[in-house]
């Protein structure tokens, strides 16, 4: 026999839900606070309540850093073969291809030029959606190619770091691109070309030894 029954069936027990349009508001992964769009790109993604700064791609990078309207990417659809036929839970061509599509980039990192105050620069920033950020041979490349249109041009070089390491399905591959980078990087150095390097959420690895 129950010793307690409900005067009134399917108690809430829970305030009703606000309506809220899909795409207009952002919440704070640290404080829960419900911030609108509009403020929250103007406030540069930083939460105006408790000051967390949410983990964004190149768009935004390049929107904060650049004037507007004057990105122009570079190399934009290389993207990575499958030299070593790798398999984890699914083949590495697979795994690329779906990243693709998922985040509309070819790969871990997007290059260019652009103009901060007018002033003509080459920009390179990586993007932690596509597998990562993680370093393969593309975003060696890519990165290699962007120091040597410094070294034509003499413009300045900037490189967003965003990266979780070296992409396993490479293998060696991957870690040859520490080579590349850091060689192109010391020509720079060599021509006394300015370079600047701005280390972001998330950055780890040994990765970062050679751009960083």
């Amino acid at each position: 026999m129950a010793w307690f029954k409900r005067s009134k069936e399917n108690i809430s027990t829970s305030s009703p839900k606000k309506d809220v349009p899909d795409g207009m508001w952002v919440k704070c992964d640290e404080c829960g606070e419900m911030i609108h769009k509009k403020q929250w790109e103007s406030n540069k993604y930083v939460c105006s309540k408790c000051n967390f700064h949410f983990r964004i791609g190149s768009d935004e990078y390049f929107s904060i850093l650049l004037d507007e309207g004057t990105f122009k990417e570079m190399d934009k659809k290389i993207r990575s073969v499958d030299p070593l036929k790798f398999v984890d839970t699914k083949p590495y061509d697979k795994r690329i291809e779906e990243t693709m599509k998922k985040t509309n980039l070819y790969d871990a990192i997007r290059t260019g030029t652009g103009e901060m105050n007018s002033i003509p620069v080459v920009i390179c920033c990586m993007d932690f959606k596509f597998i990562g950020g993680s370093m393969g041979s593309v975003l060696g490349e890519k990165i290699a190619r962007a120091i040597d249109k410094c070294l034509k041009t003499k413009y300045p070089l900037i490189i967003v770091s965003e990266s979780g390491g070296a992409r396993m399905m490479e293998g060696g591959i991957s870690l040859m691109q520490l080579a590349k980078t850091s060689s192109r990087l010391a020509k720079l150095a060599e021509e006394k070309i300015t370079y600047i390097s701005i280390i972001t959420d998330t950055k780890t690895g040994g990765a970062s030894e050679s751009y960083s």
